[in-house]
């Protein structure tokens, strides 16, 4: 029998392996037809499926045992229920949201799915509701941080509430701002220096990265990355979360620093520090970005895990999509640290006609180094070759 709520009727729709009752999305859509997810009275984005089948498969690979998952943003409840559901080792999952609607949606979604006492609803402030739980002594073995816009405000938050060796899943949508694009924003919410590049999602990839490890330093804590997405409209990273002072200073050192630009010939590098300031190449004022992540991206265990278990999530609407990504990942975990580049930007600058990503990742790899194509940008490749060598490999996969 159809729900009505406020006079409007629910409709009822499948993701994953759980059913969801949602506001019509056909009543929310701009004039050009395209549904806008902030105009229903509690959001729902299936754009995100993708990004969200994504965090279930990175959240099942980390084996855990009678496990507690806050989702500190649950809009619909939909991840909660689908990490209580889909990944085996959650024993008990918390679904927050600080509006009323999405609340009272959320225990209908709990019991249209027969999850009462897995799943708890909660309505509070995000912030508040992590704290809260801390303080009762809850162990929360993961929090998923899922704003519509930039997950700073919740980072410290989520870094103290997770138990220690725990994991945190965050995603920005505010790809312009963490990406330079907007760099007054960027700076002023993730406090570093910005600029617009040719690799913009993976500028935003290490940007977010780089605030949340300093965020958690200020709490004496250290992260450790396991694995990413990018795509459209969003950045996503799961880490762990581990505490020691020592290691957090040695995660400072080691990991964080800037990425060197020159917007005139293209070359780059990561720098643990600001150094010379004209490029060694051209001559050109460089630009340097930064405080950000200039470690590892991914762990290697964990995506060779993703490929071998991925079969047993053929049943997702995304399988295809998080094949190719586990494909390049697995490719960039083999490498290390590598350093992004965009071929058609190089191109460009070189007078050349674009070859194909894959014609200079193969010339690269021929010469003895590591390279990899970038699942979120279709264009960029990543390697730990120096710049002169991926001008030339660019240059003869154009035949050049």
């Amino acid at each position: 029998m159809p729900v009505a709520v406020d006079g409007e009727e629910l409709k009822e729709l499948v993701e994953g392996k759980v059913r969801l009752l949602l506001y019509d999305l056909d009543r929310y859509r701009r004039p050009d037809g395209i549904y806008e997810p902030a105009w229903s009275p509690v959001f729902y984005n299936p754009a995100a499926t993708f990004s969200r089948d994504f965090s279930v498969l990175a959240v099942s690979l980390l084996d855990l045992r009678d496990a507690a998952v806050l989702d500190a943003l649950a809009g619909t409840g939909v991840r909660a229920l689908r990490y209580c559901v889909e990944v085996p080792g959650v024993a008990k999952c918390f679904a927050n949201d600080i509006d009323r609607r999405a609340y009272e949606l959320i225990v209908r979604n709990v019991a249209l799915n027969g999850l009462e006492g897995r799943v708890v609803a909660l309505n509070e402030d995000a912030n508040v509701a992590m704290y809260s739980l801390k303080r009762s002594g809850e162990r929360l073995d993961v929090i998923d941080v899922d704003p519509y816009g930039s997950p700073a405000p919740y980072l410290r938050a989520a870094s103290w509430a997770v138990r220690n060796g725990g994991y945190l899943g965050i995603t920005a949508t505010d790809v312009a701002s963490l990406s330079g694009a907007r760099p007054w924003a960027g700076s002023r919410r993730y406090w570093c220096q910005l600029t617009l590049t040719d690799v913009p999602k993976v500028v935003a990839l290490r940007v977010m990265l780089g605030y949340a490890a300093r965020v958690a330093a200020e709490l004496d804590r250290y992260v450790e990355p396991l694995t990413y997405a990018v795509y459209a409209h969003f950045i996503r990273v799961v880490y762990s979360v581990k505490k020691g002072a020592t290691a957090a200073d040695a995660m400072l050192s080691e990991s964080l620093g800037y990425m060197k630009y020159c917007g005139a010939c293209g070359f780059r590098e990561f720098a643990r520090s600001i150094e010379e300031m004209s490029c060694g190449v051209c001559g050109s004022r460089l630009a340097y970005l930064g405080p950000l992540w200039i470690g590892r991206l991914v762990s290697r265990e964990l995506v060779e895990r993703a490929v071998e278990r991925m079969p047993a999530f053929s049943y997702m609407s995304s399988a295809v999509k998080l094949s190719k990504l586990l494909e390049y990942q697995l490719a960039e975990a083999e490498g290390g640290v590598l350093v992004p580049y965009d071929v058609v930007s190089m191109s460009s600058r070189l007078r050349l006609n674009p070859p194909k990503v894959e014609r200079v990742v193969e010339c690269l790899r021929s010469l003895g180094y590591k390279a990899a194509r970038f699942f979120g940008a279709a264009t960029t490749l990543e390697t730990d070759a120096p710049y002169e060598d991926f001008v030339r490999c660019t240059r003869h996969a154009a035949g050049a």
